[in-house]
């Protein structure tokens, strides 16, 4: 069996470069907090992590957008076994582990890539510092599904010939929850791994080269079948959110090609000191931050400048359809890719494809130093220089940052007592946040409950404003509270959609609800909410599929206690001389199941005023006991795990044959 060359630096390498950039950082009591880190990936790792240490599995989550799938919510990466840190330590503790590891991954893989091609150690050390330390990656630090998706790109490099084991990490990047990102790192892995292996060898013939090609694609295909036998778990719960959302069609070609880098910006490819200061801000402009540093680069063209003509043609070719992705709208054709090309259509930001430079920059910067004398000394220049930009990249803040709950959740804590509550449009909006300093204005958007900032509160929202993928209903019914004329026409809605709490940016009349003051929102409570009703035989069937108009006012609607089991299970009791119809507050989605005085089959519910779902019950005392449990999740963990335990089989057979098990 072949080993793999792990005792020439792949481990400490990494390691010592990791340490050097993160150590500091972490040992001080200090953390990384800019941007989505705050709204998008705090919310979703600890919300995952805490439904799994009470028990629950990361099924269904009540807390944003009225409530909304999390089996299939891929930003969450609830499935992703890179998530464990967070589920173990606590948030900042993971995120410390979880953001040394990945880098560290990073890497490690490019390491043992590189020594894979041939290439003398100082050669891999310094395509190894390239690649973890480069500005691309070093921007992701904060966004921790772009991060995980980039370690892992080097190892589809690696085992770009070997089935099982491209297979095996190209699923666990699809489990990282960042799916458009992993479509172009296949995509260049793929082209760099079968150009350089047809391409290193100018005495094959072309049927050779076709032989060879078709051989490595089929490799391909097949990691490709495995992966996505592997990542079933998440996959068939994502298919089923996504037929259901609002972005199931794609992305608006406008917000597509937002941030496309311009000609002057391909300055941003090479060194901070060279950038104009108001081009360079790693955490508030992370799509830009692209550098690769002087010292990278000159080995990089020295490499370039040693290829033979096939490599050197295909690099230049590999380079180029880069720069025509990153030109977005400022370039004719590279704006006719981005609205035509299908791929494409699910992908914003051409600005933010820059990450596929980076294993080319890596690679040739290795083949600058193959051999060389000097390649040690230039490795470890090449590192010091990254690291020098690295330390300064991302604003700092107490680890607190991610527990302090802020007066407004203090206030929400006392007010809502489970129920809901909704910010207007403007408060949703309003990004501004107070503070001289970036950590000051962030921190005040968080306690603002700005995005998704909710969720680790477990406070429930009707409305928030994030990137998820949600259910069309709540979104529309959403947007349609927010065309309401005033708070007397929103509030007759708000009972509907279980709303104790409206908190508005300006002081408004008061549309019969009562104001409660000011905390950073202005407060003020519905007289009455509830969960669920009961309404009688007619009243229930007439109540509509969709909200329009005028509320619908009932006389025979009564409040009923909803009992929150779980997450994912909701009970309700009623006892009524006649039968009628109960109206669930909980979104209408695939997988909810209710089941009526313990029967065993379920019963299907009807949809109501858009969001939300209505069951007829009879007459006489009642329980339903509403579940989610899809199908669509049950089914893709079975698929996952025989595709797990197929890879199992196979791996104990080839150690088995290769004389390492003792029977």
């Amino acid at each position: 069996m072949r080993t793999l060359p792990l005792k020439e630096g792949a481990f400490w390498w990494p390691a010592l470069l990791c340490a050097a950039w993160l150590a500091p950082v972490f040992l001080s009591g200090r953390t990384i907090f800019w941007g989505d880190l705050t709204y998008l990936h705090h919310p979703w790792r600890a919300l995952s992590a805490q439904l799994v240490q009470s028990g629950e599995l990361p099924l269904w989550n009540p807390f944003i957008y009225l409530g909304m799938p999390l089996a299939g919510q891929m930003q969450g990466a609830a499935w992703y076994p890179g998530t464990l840190p967070f589920m173990l330590f606590g948030f900042a503790t993971g995120l410390a582990v979880f953001q040394t590891l990945h880098y560290w991954l990073a890497g490690f893989f490019t390491w043992l890539w590189l020594k894979r091609l041939r290439f003398s150690s100082p050669a891999c050390a310094a395509g190894a510092a390239a690649f973890l330390l480069a500005g691309g990656l070093v921007s992701r630090a904060p966004f921790l599904n772009h991060l995980s998706t980039l370690a892992l790109l080097p190892s589809f490099l690696l085992f770009a010939e070997s089935p099982a084991l491209l297979g095996l990490s190209l699923a666990l990047a699809f489990l990282s929850g960042y799916p458009p990102m992993l479509l172009g790192a296949a995509a260049a892995a793929l082209a760099l791994s079968l150009g350089w292996r047809l391409l290193r060898s100018p005495l094959m013939d072309a049927r050779a080269l076709l032989k060879a090609a078709a051989v490595h694609c089929a490799a391909w295909g097949l990691a490709a079948l495995l992966a996505l036998g592997l990542g079933a778990c998440l996959l068939l719960p994502a298919l089923e959110l996504a037929a259901g959302s609002r972005r199931g069609s794609g992305i608006d070609p406008e917000e597509s090609l937002t941030w496309s880098f311009a000609g002057r910006d391909m300055v941003q490819l090479t060194a901070p000191p060279l950038i104009p200061e108001g081009d360079y801000s790693p955490s508030t402009l992370w799509w830009k931050t692209s550098y690769f540093g002087l010292g990278t680069l000159a080995a990089a063209a020295a490499g370039f400048a040693a290829l033979g003509a096939p490599l050197a043609l295909f690099s230049g070719a590999y380079g180029a359809a880069c720069g025509l992705l990153l030109l977005g709208a400022n370039l004719p054709l590279s704006h006719w890719l981005w609205t035509h090309a299908a791929p494409l259509r699910y992908i914003r930001y051409p600005g933010n494809t820059a990450y596929l430079l980076i294993p080319l920059i890596s690679l040739l910067a290795a083949a600058g130093l193959h051999r060389r004398r000097f390649a040690g000394a230039w490795a470890v220049l090449i590192a010091a220089e990254l690291l020098a930009y690295a330390c300064r990249s991302q604003p700092l803040v107490e680890r607190s940052y991610f527990t302090d709950p802020g007066p407004l959740v203090l206030a929400l804590r006392k007010e809502l007592q489970g129920h809901r509550y909704l910010l207007s449009g403007r408060a949703l909006q309003w990004q501004r946040g107070q503070g001289r300093e970036a950590s000051e204005a962030v921190l005040d958007l968080k306690h603002r409950l700005y995005g998704l900032t909710n969720m680790p509160y477990r406070l429930r929202a009707i409305a928030n404003f994030g990137e998820p993928l949600t259910l069309q209903g709540p979104y529309d019914f959403m947007d349609f509270l927010f065309t309401r004329p005033g708070l007397a026409a929103a509030a007759p809605w708000l009972d509907w959609a279980d709303g104790r709490l409206l908190m508005t940016r300006e002081r408004l009349p008061s549309g019969g609800l009562d104001y409660l003051g000011d905390s950073l929102w202005h407060l003020y409570r519905a007289p009455g909410s509830a969960g669920a009703y009961w309404l009688n035989e007619r009243e229930g069937s007439l109540l509509p599929a969709t909200a329009q108009g005028a509320p619908p006012l009932p006389r025979t609607r009564k409040p009923l206690e909803l009992v929150q089991e779980g997450t994912d299970r909701l009970r309700v009791h009623g006892s009524f001389a006649e039968p009628g119809w109960l109206f669930l507050s909980e979104p209408r989605a695939p997988g909810w199941k209710a089941f009526l005085n313990g029967r065993p089959r379920a019963l299907a519910s009807a949809p109501a005023l858009t969001a939300f779902q209505k069951l007829r019950v009879p007459a006489g005392d009642w329980s339903v006991l509403f579940r989610y449990d899809p199908a669509s999740w049950r089914l893709g963990l079975a698929v996952s795990l025989a595709f797990l335990c197929a890879l199992g089989a196979y791996w104990y057979n080839r150690l088995l044959r290769s004389g390492l098990v003792i029977e």
